[in-house]
């Protein structure tokens, strides 16, 4: 699985591969649904959004109830789903017609 190595040599982790597997499994359903695609493989055509998710919501453990932080200085905001770096990585979601 080369996007769990890549996303544990991004974080710099050698022992969280279970959680990284299940933000990798999160992330995949998530591209899935903003796409409107059920029978996708993420992994193999979207590598680097998934990697994306993946890396965002692992820095994020632990702050899951937080919307907003500030530190000193620095603040900021957690959005829910995906975020506007990885839906930039993926092509628009498509129209389903009815009919």
């Amino acid at each position: 699985m080369a996007i769990l190595d890549d996303a544990k040599i991004i974080l710099n982790v050698s022992n969280q591969d279970a959680l990284i597997n299940l933000y990798l499994r999160q992330g995949s359903t998530l591209i899935k649904n903003y796409l409107k695609i059920d029978n996708l493989d993420v992994e193999a055509t979207y590598p680097d959004s998934l990697l994306q998710y993946t890396v965002e919501t692992f820095r994020k453990h632990g702050l899951e109830g937080t919307k907003q932080f500030s530190q000193g200085s620095r603040s900021g905001t957690f959005t829910d789903g995906l975020s506007n770096d990885v839906k930039a990585l993926l092509p628009l979601p498509y129209i389903r017609l009815m009919g």
